[in-house]
């Protein structure tokens, strides 16, 4: 290891022969390897999704979970609606 710190030569063509094996790697290579990536990123996403509108409705059907109408009454509740307009109209003396 102590080759590779005291001569910098040795590691700029090592570096060097690493991006030419990068850069051996056509377009149409690399777009293929990509689509696998989104595709496979995709795929679990899509289950992970379906598994909690699964977990989900299971937990509806066996009562589990709160019934929307009773969330949303206690998320506004106490709250008055606004009494003045937000903009007022200026009496304009002629």
């Amino acid at each position: 290891m102590a080759v590779w710190g005291s001569n910098p030569l040795l590691v700029a063509i090592s570096l060097w022969m690493s991006f030419g094996r990068a850069a051996a790697l056509a377009e149409p290579q690399i777009c293929y390897v990509l689509d696998g990536i989104l595709f496979l990123y995709g795929i679990i996403l899509t289950a992970l999704y379906c598994r909690i509108k699964i977990k989900n409705a299971r937990e509806a059907d066996a009562g589990k979970g709160k019934p929307n109408q009773q969330k949303e009454e206690s998320i506004y509740t106490g709250l008055a609606p606004h009494a003045q307009d937000t903009y007022e109209t200026i009496g304009m003396k002629k």
